[in-house]
């Protein structure tokens, strides 16, 4: 049997964020985009996205980064799940992040600024697993696509057990908009629940939903340099604050945040890349 490469993935949660980090598999082309790359990758004959996501520990709906080299930035970073590339958020580049660290490519004094497909994220260095990350770039028409709704306005609580409600309510509310349900815990403390592009409840803090929530705050006159924290349904914690912005709502301007979260890993798994394999593209070695 004649194998291509070794290949290792590694299982990585942040803020109960779930993402299965892949490193290098597609073939480095010097002019290549990193769109190109991931459509390639993506459309490969026997892709070996398809197959980890249906390999013994992945599923259909299992998100997939793949870090990569990079043009603009100290690598690159694609997110694929069952239906392509997605978007990639500072949740994803705190995950590769904490994967690069684990398998020594990254250093933990070492901060690192990844390319996506969506603008450049910085991650900064890491101390006693929090990793602090900027996030460059969340334009205003990204914000604009989301509309926030108080949980109390709706008759909601924002808890696991009313998860068919919450999902059933936000799927109802067809204005163009994705709907962001908050409920605030205190001042600086709320839970959101938002859905993702399959229409299914995302259980951990959403970037755009928390950027959303800050302009909504910050236009109400809160204080949004000071951090906020904001819990998914799932109980993972994140912890954000506006660093720079000149005008939310205005046309191609951008909000420019501080995360901090803490990332875990939970799993590893080395595997053989074989093209000529005819149950997939590789086979796991443990």
């Amino acid at each position: 049997m004649k194998f291509s490469r070794m290949a290792k993935s590694l299982d990585v949660h942040v803020a109960g964020w779930p993402l299965r980090v892949l490193f290098d598999v597609a073939e480095h082309r010097e002019a290549e985009t990193l769109e190109e790359k991931a459509l390639r990758l993506w459309q490969a004959e026997r892709s070996p996205l398809r197959w980890l996501q249906h390999e013994p520990r992945g599923h259909a709906a299992m998100r997939i980064g793949v870090v990569t080299s990079s043009r603009k930035g100290d690598y690159g970073l694609m997110v694929f799940d069952s239906e392509g590339m997605c978007l990639v958020d500072g949740m994803d580049a705190l995950c590769a992040a904490l994967a690069m660290t684990e398998t020594g490519l990254l250093a933990n004094a070492d901060g690192i600024v990844f390319e996506t497909e969506s603008g450049s994220i910085a991650v900064g260095p890491t101390d006693s697993e929090t990793r602090r990350s900027a996030v460059y770039r969340l334009a205003s028409s990204e914000l604009a696509s989301y509309r926030v709704v108080r949980a109390l306005d709706a008759g909601l609580s924002l808890h696991p057990r009313n998860a068919y409600e919450i999902e059933e309510y936000i799927g109802s509310c067809a204005e163009g908009k994705t709907t962001v349900l908050a409920e605030e815990k205190n001042g600086m403390e709320w839970v959101l629940a938002a859905i993702g592009r399959d229409g299914c409840l995302v259980r951990a803090p959403h970037m755009a939903a928390i950027g959303a929530m800050l302009a909504k705050l910050r236009g109400e006159g809160a204080n949004c340099n000071v951090p906020h924290r904001f819990i998914g349904l799932a109980g993972g914690l994140v912890e954000c604050m506006i660093i720079s912005t000149d005008g939310i709502g205005e046309r191609d301007l951008e909000l420019v945040l501080v995360l901090t979260a803490r990332a875990r890993l939970v799993a590893s798994c080395e595997f053989i890349l074989d093209p000529l394999d005819e149950l997939g593209e590789g086979f796991l070695l443990r």
